[in-house]
């Protein structure tokens, strides 16, 4: 389990992400959750807590999405809780995530209201 303290967004394009685990209870699940979510290409870090069934993921909108790591949540067989809430949340990361992707891809505005030759 990696401290949260190291997890500090650096960039402009990264964000962290909390998801509820429910099925997160041993330190060796942490583990695991830990090293299937660093193989996934754009992750930063990763790091569950098993005591408080949550997992922080910090990565780059621009080569990973929410959705992935859903996927691989489920994947190793821990997935995020299925409330109104986190459903509420999952929603929120995946339009903040596509919005995000959609910005970094625009092209540069215009300097000091000129427009662009």
């Amino acid at each position: 389990m990696r401290t949260y303290s190291s997890m500090k967004i650096s960039g402009a394009w990264e964000v962290r992400r909390k998801i509820k685990v429910p099925a997160l209870n041993h330190d060796a699940d942490a583990m695991a959750v830990e090293r299937a979510l660093d193989s996934l290409p754009g992750i930063r870090k990763a790091a569950a807590d098993a005591t408080r069934q949550q997992v922080i993921v910090l990565y780059d909108i621009r080569g990973a999405d929410f959705q992935t790591i859903v996927a691989m949540l489920e994947h190793v067989g821990f997935p995020p809780l299925d409330d109104w809430w986190s459903r509420r949340k999952m929603s929120w990361y995946l339009f903040t995530d596509r919005n995000g992707r959609e910005n970094a891809k625009a092209p540069a505005a215009s300097c000091c209201n000129k427009p662009p030759k």
